[in-house]
């Protein structure tokens, strides 16, 4: 099958964690972003999750989720989906990722990337930012 239906993106979302629930498959995005604060820079950050949900999509799929620092478009790291089987074109499929311990080199703005069959789908862009550090200094005697 040389013709592949290109799915439409309803949601794209960042957040520190998605929890799926065992019984009804509901997924609960905990943590929702636009930004981060690090005191420190390189800056560790425990978890992040990602959330997409599908629709207009059947047959099998290929994604790969890329982060790209867009300070100066290197690619950060790399994930790679199992391949995803949808059987109806009416289906409205979510998936909820955990992606652990990623590093952060610098402030700046950072981007992930969908990519199906190595074409890009979906992004969402997000800025890690350098913590004001007020100094607490103590009262003179």
């Amino acid at each position: 099958m040389t013709d592949i239906i290109k799915p439409s993106v309803q949601a794209f979302l960042v957040c520190d964690q998605v929890i799926e629930d065992s019984l009804t498959k509901k997924k609960s995005l905990i943590g929702i972003f636009t930004h981060l604060q690090a005191a420190v820079f390189p800056f560790q950050h425990q978890q992040m999750g990602l959330y997409f949900c599908l629709t207009d999509a059947e047959g099998t799929y290929h994604f790969d989720i890329d982060l790209v620092c867009l300070n100066d478009d290197q690619l950060m790291c790399r994930a790679t989906l199992p391949n995803i089987h949808i059987l109806d074109r009416l289906q409205i499929s979510d998936f909820g990722i955990n992606i652990p311990s990623l590093v952060f080199p610098a402030p700046g703005r950072y981007e992930f990337r969908l990519r199906m069959e190595g074409h890009l789908i979906a992004q969402k862009d997000f800025s890690v930012m350098q913590m004001a550090n007020p100094q607490t200094a103590e009262p003179s005697a």
